[in-house]
């Protein structure tokens, strides 16, 4: 009897505290693997994991095997235990699926020897799983496809000005063609013109030729 009562008193006289909870918000893709730990710093007996859907796994500490045995469980295989007990660890590991998104707690009571569960004090802590889909690649193809719109407006845009360029500078090139030639049969002209008229001024008069003889 003095033995129980010093075992009581001495249970109620330790703390028993969480003295860890990772990640306390996580972000991850389908597929990824989530762990989540919590800790505490007194031996636990049970340590039970409640998934967003209300679903749990629990776990519980056997004395006579010395190690975690795997109770009820209603996430199937999917998760696994993770941590050392040693340590006053319990955490599990899961694959990632949109339907973990969520708010997760995790429940460890003490261990009380010689007790049934329920006797233990509990500690409990929560942590917030985001499970998206990434989307980067859709957000660089529309980028791209913006580029490329721009590049073949302003490709339209040189191929009208090199075209406008084109036509102006033959149409200046065909009005000078066209005007040079009249200058050039004008002078041509003049010219011929001034040197019929020296050639007739030039040229000797015809002088009557007297044959002495005849006389």
């Amino acid at each position: 009897m003095v033995i129980a009562l010093v075992l009581f008193f001495l249970h109620y006289s330790s703390a028993f505290w969480m003295t860890d909870a990772e990640p306390s918000v996580t972000r991850v893709a389908p597929g990824d693997t989530v762990t989540l730990f919590c800790a505490v710093d007194d031996d636990y007996e049970w340590c039970k994991f409640y998934h967003p859907s209300g679903s749990f796994c629990d776990f519980e500490w056997k004395r006579s095997t010395g190690n975690i045995t795997r109770q009820t469980c209603g996430l199937s295989d999917r998760v696994r235990f993770h941590g050392k007990y040693d340590d006053r660890e319990c955490g599990i590991t899961f694959t990632a699926t949109e339907e973990d998104t969520g708010i997760w707690k995790c429940e460890i009571e003490e261990y009380v020897i010689w007790r049934s569960r329920g006797a233990g004090r509990v500690e409990t802590a929560q942590m917030n799983v985001t499970v998206h889909t990434p989307t980067t690649q859709a957000t660089v193809e529309t980028t791209t496809t913006t580029m490329t719109t721009v590049s073949s407006s302003e490709q339209t845009k040189a191929v009208q000005t090199t075209q406008s360029t084109q036509s102006t500078q033959s149409t200046q090139s065909t009005q000078s063609t066209q005007s040079n030639p009249t200058i050039v049969d004008s002078k041509s002209s003049a010219t011929v013109k001034k040197l019929d008229d020296e050639h007739f001024i030039e040229s000797p008069e015809a002088v009557p030729r007297v044959d002495k003889n005849q006389n």
